[in-house]
């Protein structure tokens, strides 16, 4: 069985898959971020609808997103930190980075995703989400500095013999 593409380590059918199909809510803000993930690598469109709500925070009926585009292959998600959200709760937030290739090139989506709970459902808020640009991977470089750098305590770069804090810093 292959395993779940939102990282959990489950099989599909036994992780985010009954969420996906509509058999389960979800229980946490948590299990719905990576249930979306889930959906937005598989293409299924209609849960990822049916899970969010508009400005109006009413659940959408349709949408549209750049990441439907055919040449984007979702590889990767990673939750970075969790506020709220838990079983007994009306609102959560997650943050994440999901990692995917586009036309061949490797980027990265890094979001504070808002969840709201309404009539015991949990749904992606987009109103209250932002989204940070794609960005390109880094080549993974080191940066190297051009000249030494000058410490807060190291002598003035100027020559005065104080302490650069206390002079030019």
């Amino acid at each position: 069985m292959k395993d779940c593409p939102c990282g959990a380590n489950f099989p599909y059918t036994d992780c985010c898959g009954p969420l996906v199909r509509g058999a389960v809510p979800a229980d946490t803000a948590e299990d719905l971020m990576r249930s979306r993930y889930a959906a937005f690598s598989r293409g299924e469109w209609d849960y990822l609808d049916k899970t969010r709500l508009t400005g109006d925070n009413e659940p959408a009926t349709t949408g549209s997103s750049h990441y439907r585009k055919e040449n984007i292959a979702w590889t990767k998600l990673e939750i970075l930190d969790i506020k709220n959200g838990g079983a007994f709760d009306d609102a959560g937030e997650v943050t994440f980075v999901a990692h995917y290739e586009e036309n061949g090139e490797s980027k990265t989506l890094r979001e504070t995703a808002k969840f709201i709970k309404q009539d015991g459902r949990w749904y992606y808020s987009e109103r209250q989400s932002k989204v940070a640009p794609a960005v390109k991977a880094t080549s993974g470089k080191p940066f190297v500095r051009g000249k030494p750098k000058v410490g807060r305590n190291d002598p003035c770069i100027c020559g005065s013999k104080k302490k650069y804090k206390k002079c030019c810093g």
